[in-house]
């Protein structure tokens, strides 16, 4: 075993050995190849020609051309994208067309080298049969190759090489043959420098050196007359390397320079959004309404750029903090076409006029600004809008940042409403099962059949199955989010039985339900606390009392119906029940309950509404989105 695991680590470490040492022996071998000709150059001018250190400042000038139209594109938005993700589709393309472009750029910028002497023209439209360009068009290529892999080296070195040929000069074949093979070759190492070693520049500068070497093998090989080859490669071998070297070096430092500052801008802006969804968390898991939105709202004016914000549902205005408060207020009608869209089609729209906002105030002044989607589920229940006084400030930073939290918000709602839907399902169980163990209930109720058993065996028989169908109805609808309507009125039927056989003069029942809609889901426990609440609250002592129950289907919705024929309740109690918990002898838990569940379970597609005169009754109406059952038990929505 010992032996085994020295051999891995042996041949673990000879594989390190080779991928670090593989650039440092072509260094050797480069220099050992490279040394004739730099010896040879040195001595050129021994017959009173120009040496070749004086083509060095004209090919430096060429460079840094080059060199600060790069960075002046690393700094725009579109080149970096590019650069991140070269493999996709129509960005490769481009990537290869930029590359292109800078490569005969190149060509036209060289510097004519006509056998001993050169001619430093500003722009080189073709060489003559006698004639060479220096250039920086193996920095190009090699570039090219490394950041948008073999495909795109050749290609770009095929466009390059050819426009190069175009040129013409008795090089021309030479110098084409060498610029397409660089490209190809710096491609096919592509994966060795990323996954190796990472962004350093030690690859890419021996390689330019070497595909330096090489063009000057081929200039020796294929060019003719041969002497003016010798004389020509010994000219610009040296300052052409040297000038090539330094562009890739320079080039790849630019782009890993403009690498680190868009990861630094990210890292910020991901902070800031993780910054803002902790402190929105507390107030969006309560659900979206008034409240909550003003406190995300005032958040947001805070650490970001804006200068308003506002959060809508589907019809109103939640709250808007910031400029353009004073007309764009809190439960008013939102007015503007882009956030109908928005509410539409769930996609972010950038409004960058005053007049796409589209609001009927004259001097408003809002001018640009972001709407983003609140979506749960598959529902857009709201938009997210930041405003600017100024399109300028909508830059791809800060309409990303915006976009993104519009999603954590969405998350933080879902989060929530999932929460509170738990909660009220568990409340509603525990007060299920707190009916079932209630002393009082289960007391009464035995004692109810005990006593029926000497006078009404056969009721007391019907009693015990109906407190069975009672315990039953009561942890299956613990255990679903949603039941058919014929579970529901078993509960409600065992429910009453019960109580009719304790209390004699209890409010009578009428049920009467659509026969299509039995079979359609509604929540558990949706109707039996709305009736016993009609019972406990609705009747005067000496009251006869009627409570009605109805179901029926009208254009795809499932209406319910709870009638009683009770006392009323008084306007004041009336716009508070279902809102919220009222503090009195009957508080409203149970409807309070009923129509949050049904708010969170449907959001605009549900309806839960009370209507009383106060006097004579109650009607509570339920509007659900009919739903069914499908053979795969799987809920199925009707819209």
């Amino acid at each position: 075993m010992m032996q085994s695991h020295a051999s891995r680590s042996i041949k673990t470490h000879n594989k390190q050995a080779r991928r670090t040492s593989f650039p440092l022996e072509g260094v050797r071998l480069f220099c050992l190849s490279a040394l004739p000709f730099v010896l040879r150059a040195f001595t050129l001018n021994s017959n009173g020609g120009i040496h070749m250190l004086e083509l060095i400042p004209f090919l430096l000038e060429r460079l840094g051309i080059m060199i600060i139209l790069a960075f002046i594109l690393a700094q725009w938005g579109p080149t970096r994208r590019l650069l991140r993700q070269p493999e996709a589709g129509w960005q490769f393309r481009v990537l290869v067309l930029f590359f292109a472009t800078y490569g005969i750029l190149s060509n036209y910028t060289g510097v004519k080298v006509d056998l001993a002497e050169f001619l430093p023209h500003a722009w080189l439209e073709e060489v003559d049969g006698t004639s060479a360009i220096a250039n920086t068009r193996t920095m190009i290529v090699v570039i090219s190759g490394l950041l948008a892999g073999p495909l795109g080296g050749l290609m770009t070195g095929l466009i390059v090489g050819i426009h190069r040929y175009s040129l013409g000069g008795f090089t021309a074949f030479a110098c084409t043959l060498s610029t397409v093979i660089a490209g190809g070759v710096s491609g096919l190492l592509r994966s060795y420098w990323r996954d190796r070693l990472g962004s350093q520049a030690l690859l890419p500068v021996c390689l330019t050196a070497f595909l330096m070497l090489f063009e000057m093998s081929l200039i020796l090989l294929f060019s003719r007359p041969f002497d003016a080859a010798v004389e020509l490669v010994q000219f610009i071998f040296l300052p052409m390397t040297l000038i090539n070297v330094l562009g890739v070096w320079l080039f790849l430092s630019i782009i890993r320079l403009a690498a680190r500052e868009e990861e630094t801008v990210r890292a910020r802006e991901a902070e800031r959004s993780l910054h803002i969804a902790d402190l929105t968390l507390p107030h969006l898991t309560r659900g979206l309404h008034i409240h909550t939105a003003e406190a995300v709202a005032e958040i947001l004016l805070q650490q970001t750029r804006a200068e308003a914000v506002s959060l809508t549902d589907q019809s109103v205005i939640l709250a808007h903090l910031g400029i353009g408060s004073d007309h764009h207020q809190a439960g008013s009608h939102w007015t503007t076409k882009p956030t109908e869209h928005v509410l539409q089609d769930g996609q972010v729209r950038l409004v960058t006029e005053r007049l796409d906002i589209g609001c009927p105030v004259t001097d408003c002044p809002l001018q640009a600004g972001i709407i983003a989607p609140l979506i749960v589920g598959e529902t857009t229940i709201g938009t997210l809008k930041v405003y600017y006084p100024h399109a300028e400030l909508l830059d791809a930073v800060e309409v990303e940042l915006i976009e993104g939290l519009a999603k954590l918000f969405s998350t933080q709602l879902a989060l929530g409403n999932a929460q509170r839907q738990a909660d009220l399902l568990k409340d509603a169980e525990i007060r299920a099962l707190e009916a079932q163990i209630h002393p009082h209930f289960l007391f009464n109720a035995i004692n109810t059949i005990y006593a029926l058993c000497r006078t009404d065996v056969e009721q007391a028989r019907t009693l015990l199955l109906e407190l069975s169908t009672f315990f039953r109805s009561n942890l299956q609808g613990a255990r679903s989010t949603k039941i058919p309507l014929q579970k529901e009125l078993e509960h409600i039927e065992a429910y009453t039985s019960l109580e009719a056989a304790r209390f004699p003069n209890r409010p009578f029942l009428d049920i009467d339900l659509a026969e299509e809609t039995t079979s359609l889901l509604v929540p558990p426990f949706i109707l039996q606390p709305l009736i016993e609440n009609a019972f406990l609250h609705a009747f005067l002592n000496e009251q006869t009392g009627y409570v009605g129950v109805t179901a029926w289907c009208e254009a795809d919705q499932l209406y319910l119906e709870v009638v009683d024929n009770g006392r009323g309740i008084e306007a004041s109690r009336l716009a508070r029940l279902g809102r919220e918990v009222v503090p009195s002898s009957g508080t409203g838990t149970a409807l309070f309950n009923t129509a949050e569940r049904i708010r969170t379970l449907y959001g605009e597609k549900g309806q839960f509404t009370i209507t009383s005169d106060g006097q004579n009754g109650t009607t509570i109406t339920i509007r659900l989105p009919i739903e069914v059952r499908k053979e795969n038990q799987h809920a199925h929505l009707v819209d």
